[in-house]
């Protein structure tokens, strides 16, 4: 169950994003925006909210790995339901408060340092994957703007440098050294509990966790670009798969970026320009967005409060 603060963050998370929504749509052509969506009927909701549903259990999947690799053996189906629990709090900053799995997973021994190293994995598989969609842009639409080009190479320049050494002790090595010369301060003890949570991550960052981590992360993410993709294809913008998996990498990726919880109007915005760049509608760039975030990320706000509604039922029985 959600704590009193988790509600109250999560209600204005809700709050903040419906007053963007609502001020982006009645500040423009209001007729046009809300006529594009509803272009959308219910077999393509279907369909669409079909391809958010599939990620998530694509991710659950790697997720259950990683904490298996541990040598815990959870029910399936409880599990699954801790996962997606966590996505009731995918609105806080770097999806930080999916950490509340950790709680659930206590229970069955899975130490804390073990549920939040599959976290932290996950998250840097996650930005890996979405960097390398994001790339695709440089063959799908090569007068992409220069600011873009930078963002897009530097992210890569730092994960092709930082993958290949957490999967040495290096990292660990050098933390041990400042600890020691630190000592018993504050922030030795800080450095103490990110070399936990790097030990327990080195089992996750061999070889073949990384590739079995980056192949189903990768489907879970092409799913959700999907989402994005068929919501232009069914409002008549032709556009290529390829390049509107990199336009929804690129923009997840800026959200993220501006430290917004959930990107929140930042992911929105920058989806919205690189629409425009490709010569789209002013009412499409702002009703492909809403409707793209709503299908993917709010939805999966719902999907997590169903999931902790679930578990709050089944702990009272």
């Amino acid at each position: 169950m959600l704590s009193k603060k988790q509600q109250r963050t999560l209600s204005l998370s809700i709050l903040i994003a419906a007053g963007l929504y609502l001020f982006f749509i009645f500040n423009s052509d209001t007729k046009k925006i809300l006529s594009t969506m509803m272009q959308l009927n219910f077999v393509d909701w279907l369909i669409i909210l079909s391809c958010s549903f599939s990620s998530y259990i694509f991710r659950f999947i790697r997720w259950n790995k990683y904490i298996s690799s541990f040598q815990h053996a959870i029910p399936v189906k409880r599990h699954f339901a801790y996962y997606l629990a966590g996505l009731a709090l995918t609105t806080t900053p770097a999806k930080a408060g999916e950490t509340v799995r950790s709680l659930y997973l206590l229970p069955y021994e899975v130490k804390i340092s073990q549920s939040l190293a599959s976290f932290f994995t996950e998250r840097l598989l996650d930005v890996t994957i979405m960097v390398l969609l994001a790339s695709l842009l440089f063959f799908t639409f090569p007068d992409v703007n220069k600011n873009y080009t930078y963002f897009i190479l530097s992210l890569l320049f730092a994960l092709t440098i930082l993958l290949p050494l957490l999967s040495t002790r290096i990292p660990q090595l050098f933390l041990i050294f400042i600890i020691n010369k630190l000592k018993n301060s504050k922030v030795s003890h800080l450095l103490e509990h990110l070399l936990t949570l790097l030990k327990s991550a080195h089992k996750l960052l061999t070889l073949k966790m990384l590739s079995q981590g980056l192949i189903l992360g990768l489907i879970a993410w092409i799913l959700n670009g999907l989402v994005f993709y068929l919501i232009l294809i069914k409002i008549g913008f032709p556009i290529s798969l390829g390049l509107a998996l990199s336009i929804y990498a690129i923009s997840i990726l800026a959200g993220a970026a501006s430290f917004i919880p959930g990107g929140i109007g930042a992911t929105e915005a920058v989806m919205g320009l690189l629409l425009l760049s490709i010569n789209s509608e002013p009412h499409i760039a702002i009703a492909v967005p809403i409707l793209t975030r709503l299908a993917t990320l709010w939805f999966a706000v719902c999907v997590g409060l169903l999931a902790n509604a679930y578990l709050t039922m089944n702990k009272r029985k």
